[in-house]
């Protein structure tokens, strides 16, 4: 159990003070209601959850999916491009889908899918730019190249579809939806022409663009392409699409019903203010400045949505740790800020630092929220569980 208490207090007044000394000027965005909603959360780790895998098995993919209605857990190997099932129970292999790459089935190789049913299997292939749907034994039933670019205009510049477990391709309201990443930082940005969400009506062959970068990122430089990318989620349930930015507080969320777009708070009481990149829109970064800036600072990460307990899991991080060499991929404090069902802050924890957390690879079940840790059991994909008790 981590019970946010006096600890807690001291944390964050550890991590605020880091963050002022650290910053020498201010440009970026600051937190004006870090100190403004009580914590009325308790996080309690209550297990984990193991899948069997085998030797041709990465454990470090980039693509899950939990499929609620087959109660089945899924991840994409990119090793023999295949989708393989597990019961979720147990934790064994079910099934396997194999995806052909060329012929007649040929999808390429995949970065990402929606199990919908076994007939209707949506892949994405973002070096080719098409959509496919497959059946459960991997057989062809269409393609269509995604018309981003043939929509677009000289003014209109759309991020270009982007997949991973952190931002999906999610098929809802018999459309695909999508999110990407402007790759550079560029002064031509404006509020109104760098959408990140393509919502793809396969059946008219026609795309909209929805959901624009918020203004900080017009102000400021944020270090270009994975430095700011947008990470999102498809409510089902309430015909909402819910976006998370790494730079910003707030939520964004799109009504899949009316198009309405609407803001919720939904910042950590740890983080007082990012930082912006310290160089001018336009310049051409070393990337190794600007990755090491990026863990150097706070940032927002992937949301979750639990459907049972009408809960929104937020993930962020906090500025990396030193001596952090023994992890893989853990450098840096993970912060769950939890949510309810309207976007209103109920409280956050850190996860426990001595586990080496992947921050990509969440999801929710009923029995609350996972996210993957990496072990030296290879025969193993492990994800930690937890669960939040709220004071009302």
């Amino acid at each position: 159990m981590f019970q946010l208490g006096l600890a807690y207090d001291r944390m964050c007044y550890f991590y605020l003070l880091l963050l002022f000394m650290v910053s020498c000027r201010f440009e970026g965005v600051k937190n004006d209601q870090c100190d403004l909603h009580e914590n009325r959360c308790v996080l309690h780790l209550v297990g984990k959850k193991e899948f069997h895998v085998n030797e041709n098995i990465s454990v470090l993919t980039q693509y899950i999916q939990y499929i609620d209605t087959l109660n089945m857990f899924s991840l994409y190997n990119k090793y023999d491009n295949a989708i393989y099932l597990f019961d979720y129970a147990d934790g064994e292999q079910k099934r396997k889908i194999q995806l052909m790459r060329e012929g007649d089935n040929g999808v390429g190789l995949i970065q990402g899918y929606d199990y919908v049913n076994e007939d209707s299997i949506f892949v994405y292939n973002y070096d080719t730019g098409y959509t496919y749907m497959v059946n459960s034994e991997g057989e062809l039933l269409w393609k269509k190249s995604l018309p981003v670019l043939d929509a677009a205009w000289s003014d209109l510049r759309p991020a270009f579809p982007y997949v991973e477990t952190d931002s999906p391709i999610v098929y809802a309201d018999r459309k695909l939806f999508f999110c990407g990443m402007r790759s550079s930082e560029s002064p031509l940005e404006t509020s109104t022409n760098s959408p990140i969400m393509t919502i793809y009506d396969f059946q008219t062959d026609s795309v909209i663009f929805r959901l624009n970068y918020p203004e900080q990122y017009q102000k400021y430089s944020w270090g270009g392409g994975f430095c700011r990318r947008p990470y999102f989620t498809v409510n089902r349930h309430k015909s909402l699409a819910v976006v998370s930015f790494p730079q910003d507080h707030n939520l964004y969320v799109y009504s899949l019903q009316d198009g309405k777009q609407s803001k919720y708070y939904s910042g950590s009481r740890l983080i007082d203010r990012i930082e912006a990149y310290d160089e001018k829109k336009g310049v051409q970064s070393d990337e190794n400045r600007v990755l090491r800036w990026f863990y150097s600072v706070p940032s927002y990460r992937c949301v979750i949505y639990d459907k049972k307990r009408d809960l929104y899991y937020r993930l962020a991080c906090l500025p990396e740790k030193k001596n952090a060499d023994e992890f893989i991929s853990a450098t840096q404090p993970i912060v769950l800020i939890v949510l309810d069902g309207q976007f209103n802050y109920i409280g956050e924890a850190v996860l426990p630092e001595d586990v080496d957390f992947r921050r990509t690879n969440c999801f929710s079940t009923d029995d609350g929220f996972f996210i993957q840790a990496l072990t030296d059991n290879d025969d193993l994909m492990t994800f930690y569980q937890f669960k939040v008790d709220i004071h009302e």
